[in-house]
């Protein structure tokens, strides 16, 4: 007899997924490095009457993008002083313009107001657009496809919504703004993503509007209880609002980052609050107890504490993930050379 042909074939195991490898962010700047710049940036900004302002920003970019590195690459900024003063003498014709016409017709400043509002987006999306584009990293840019009419909602419709709602809309304008600007980057021709859910940014703002009801409660215990201290009470309770400041700030970064995600690849931030309050709280005394000389220092801490506080969750391996990018881009040309000459901080 004819033994039986055993038709199923044994399925092959399915190959494991990488074990993530994690990079960290490292910070590499000194302060007394960079003192030299800063001081030297707002002597000639002066002295050029803030035509050097342009240059500065430059410089001051260069040094903090070329002292962050992830692996053993440093990042960099590209962008040109030119671009970024034309901006700034557009920005400042435009402002005295309005100047000029709200001193002649008051009755004209709400509709020119109104008017900003819908252009505003689009400052918003080219000025991110500018701003990726001149951040580079092994040699791949990072990029935006944000477009006008999302960034209309995010940035003007959501917060009117919000201030006629008494504040109600903000987590969720906050949301819309923070999965916005992810969503909408690249490296190279991978897209960013984040699964942002307004739900976790409406606890993080009711925790940070319990700590400042909180604060307002202690304000008026204090008060009734020792009248004389009402002079110092807002020195005393200057920390509270800081804590709330610190308290939203760490949780939506953090929040923001560890959903991000670079294909396989993702991100972990550890930023605390209290560190974090702490930073801030002793940048902001310096600084006033130095007469803004601490301003570079203060820089400085702020950079160190989020690059050691964020890692790189790296999905196989970083350098052939690049290569990839590299060909990718070397095949489709930099066609976003000259995207922007307006550059604005948002």
């Amino acid at each position: 007899m004819t033994e039986p042909v055993d038709n199923h074939t044994t399925p092959t195991p399915m190959a494991a997924e990488p074990k993530p490898n994690p990079v960290d962010f490292q910070f590499h700047g000194k302060a007394g490095e960079f003192f030299r710049i800063w001081i030297v940036n707002i002597c000639l900004t002066i002295i050029t009457l803030g035509i050097y302002s342009a240059w500065a920003k430059v410089r001051t970019n260069q040094y903090f993008y070329g002292h962050t590195s992830l692996g053993d690459s440093r990042f960099e900024y590209t962008a040109q002083p030119m671009q970024i003063l034309k901006g700034r003498i557009i920005a400042f014709g435009a402002f005295m313009l309005y100047q000029l016409i709200v001193s002649i017709m008051p009755i004209l400043s709400l509709p020119i107001l109104l008017a900003f509002a819908l252009v505003m987006p689009w400052i918003i999306v080219r000025s991110m657009m500018f701003r990726h584009f001149n951040t580079r990293y092994r040699n791949i840019r990072l990029g935006f496809t944000g477009n006008y009419v999302d960034a209309l909602i995010a940035y003007v419709a959501l917060p009117v919504g919000s201030a006629l709602t008494l504040g109600l809309l903000y987590p969720y304008a906050a949301c819309r703004q923070q999965r916005w600007l992810v969503n909408n980057s690249r490296f190279g021709e991978t897209p960013f993503s984040a699964q942002l859910k307004a739900g976790a940014f409406y606890s993080i703002y009711l925790a940070g509007l319990f700590l400042l009801i909180s604060t307002g409660i202690l304000f008026f215990m204090v008060e009734a209880a020792v009248p004389t201290m009402l002079p110092i009470i807002p020195l005393i309770l200057m920390p509270f609002y800081y804590l709330v400041y610190a308290y939203i700030k760490v949780h939506v970064t953090n929040y923001t980052v560890n959903n991000a995600r670079l294909g396989d690849h993702r991100f972990e931030s550890r930023m605390k609050t209290l560190p974090y309050l702490w930073i801030f709280f002793s940048n902001v005394l310096a600084i006033v107890l130095t007469l803004g000389l601490a301003t570079p220092w203060a820089m400085i801490r702020v950079a160190r504490y989020r690059a050691d506080c964020t890692t790189a969750q790296v999905a196989g391996d970083l350098d052939q993930f690049v290569q990839v990018q590299q060909d990718q881009q070397n095949a489709l040309g930099e066609e976003l050379g000259d995207v922007l000459d307006l550059e604005f901080g948002v």
